[in-house]
């Protein structure tokens, strides 16, 4: 149950402003207010300010902290505030009431694009920036851990735990503009929400996140489709047997054919050309063998 409760909010991480602390949330996923978990003083409010400075209540801490009105549909009662999906009207300054004691949030609801990439392969995280004359840091965080950080007056940068000797920028980043992370060699671990900004006199601006799946790894079994069935060769074609065939009954119809010519000429002669052959009935010469030929005679005798 505990892991489940901290990857529901390994999107949300915190860096300290002037005035309060910043919460960072993507669209559509669960919002938690830690400060009002440390709060235990009764009738404690969360306020959200709206446009002109007006406040509107989002919860009360009674025995725990229950809902107002307008957010019912996402919130339940519970030891901290929890935003069960966030929407982007939801970013702005919130105050927290405690007592004496008043704490400022700042929840900054981003929009994301999403990219899946194969284990192994190289993932690149677009940012263009206007760095012609300007300080600051450019970061780069995976949830709440550092990839990279780029100092864009002297250059210098450093890479976080896991992800050394992985990332870079282009190296004509100063003059064109383009601190396009490239992340080498992604791992299943790489796989989470990457916040991508510019820190600049303790501000943040051009802030941007990625959400990154990591996918297996190609010509991998696991991308095989496990009901293919692998190609086996096939038996020879039978059309050469077939053309055989043929030519070998061709030869015996055409040897035939001469057979009855050469050696029985007369009797294929003579059914051929009368009788039946000719249309008419059969007649009694055609049906007795032909004798018209003499036998050779020997020593006078026949």
């Amino acid at each position: 149950m505990a892991a489940q409760t901290l990857r529901a909010f390994l999107v949300i991480f915190h860096l300290p402003l002037v005035g309060g602390l910043a919460v960072d949330t993507i669209l559509g996923d669960r919002v938690q207010f830690p400060e009002t978990e440390q709060c235990s003083e009764r009738g404690a409010t969360l306020q959200h300010t709206l446009t002109g400075g007006i406040g509107q209540t989002v919860a009360r801490l009674e025995d725990v902290w229950k809902p107002a009105a307008g957010y019912k549909d996402r919130m339940s009662p519970n030891e901290t505030v929890v935003l069960n999906r966030s929407n982007i009207n939801d970013q702005g300054l919130y105050r927290l009431s405690c007592g004496s004691e008043e704490k400022r949030i700042h929840l900054n609801v981003i929009t994301s694009s999403e990219k899946s990439v194969p284990e192994g392969q190289a993932a690149a995280f677009i940012f263009h920036y206007f760095t012609a004359g300007e300080l600051g840091m450019y970061r780069v965080k995976r949830n709440t851990q550092l990839v990279f950080e780029l100092d864009l007056s002297s250059g210098s940068t450093s890479q976080g735990s896991g992800f050394e000797n992985r990332t870079s920028v282009a190296p004509h980043w100063r003059t064109d503009g383009d601190l396009t992370l490239t992340l080498q060699g992604v791992k299943p671990e790489d796989r989470g929400d990457y916040f991508l900004y510019v820190l600049k006199d303790r501000k943040r601006g051009h802030l941007q996140a990625v959400r990154m799946r990591v996918s297996p790894a190609l010509n991998t079994p696991e991308e095989r489709n496990p009901e293919q069935i692998p190609c086996t060769p096939q038996p020879p074609c039978k059309e050469k047997t077939a053309l055989i065939c043929v030519s070998v009954a061709a030869v015996l119809l055409i040897a035939g054919a001469f057979f009855c010519g050469q050696k029985m000429a007369r009797i294929c002669g003579s059914k051929v050309s009368g009788g039946a052959a000719a249309g008419g009935a059969p007649t009694e010469l055609e049906m007795q063998p032909y004798t018209d030929t003499p036998f050779p005679v020997v020593n006078g005798h026949a």
